[in-house]
């Protein structure tokens, strides 16, 4: 009896040394002590970089606004208004893929009186128009400006998706080359050596400046057809990521 109890207790010992074992095994595998971070430090540093890039594509986003006495006058104008600006588009060589438009209106209450009273409707026409080549731009911009719209008549410059994505390619390479390099810096000056990556936040890339209306404050019955020039110039484009290492 005592010689089976001896059997089963070195029995229970081994089993009992494999289950320790693998715990050991699974928390080095997690804790991976030998890389020698330390416990809760941490160093964070933001990497930016600034790349030049010319748009290659243009955004106009003219709208026009149609007031009348009834819903169904109001929308009728808008409507046309509408086709009427797309065809005009379209006939100055913006493709229709090209081109989106949106209405929308709503009822001009005065409520200024001891009872609120409609003074009409009023629609409004946006639309949005992507151009790609700088003479058909051109060629827009003078056609919008025959059509009395509100707002910018100026295209905001852009990027078309594929020469975005080619110039935030170069600027992220930078950028995290740039974090890497602050980093490095810091740990040398400060007497402590970088342990892995723990976290990386990426902006997920930068915006294009947004133009000044010239058109602000200028009457645009007045303005001679042709009167602006487009000049996209060159722009500086700055992108950034923040890096978080653990300090060993």
């Amino acid at each position: 009896m005592q010689g089976k109890q001896a059997v089963n207790l070195r029995l229970d010992l081994r089993v009992l040394s494999v289950v320790l074992l693998v715990v050991i095994v699974v928390m080095l595998a997690l804790w991976q002590p030998w890389r020698g971070d330390r416990a809760g430090d941490t160093v964070n540093v933001v990497g930016e970089a600034t790349v030049k890039a010319t748009p290659d594509e243009y955004m106009f986003m003219p709208y026009y606004q149609v007031k009348s006495d009834t819903k169904a006058a109001a929308l009728a104008g808008a409507t046309d208004k509408s086709s009427t600006v797309v065809k005009g588009l379209k006939d100055n060589g913006v493709a229709e893929s090209s081109i989106k438009t949106s209405v929308s209106g709503y009822e001009d209450v005065d409520y200024g009186t001891s009872e609120p009273a409609s003074k009409g409707w009023v629609y409004s026409v946006s639309i949005t128009a992507r151009v790609a080549d700088e003479a058909i731009a051109q060629k827009v911009q003078d056609y919008l400006l025959t059509t009395e719209p509100e707002g910018d008549v100026t295209p905001m410059p852009t990027l078309s998706d594929t020469k975005r994505h080619t110039v935030e390619g170069e600027a992220r390479d930078l950028a995290t080359k740039d974090a890497r390099a602050k980093a490095d810096q810091t740990a040398k000056n400060l007497g402590f050596r970088l342990g892995r990556v723990k976290s990386v936040s990426d902006t997920g890339g930068f915006n294009m400046p947004y133009p000044v209306d010239m058109m602000a404050g200028v009457s645009r019955e007045k303005m001679p057809v042709s009167a602006l020039d487009l000049h996209p110039g060159e722009n500086d484009l700055t992108y950034s990521v923040q890096v978080t290492y653990y300090v060993r």
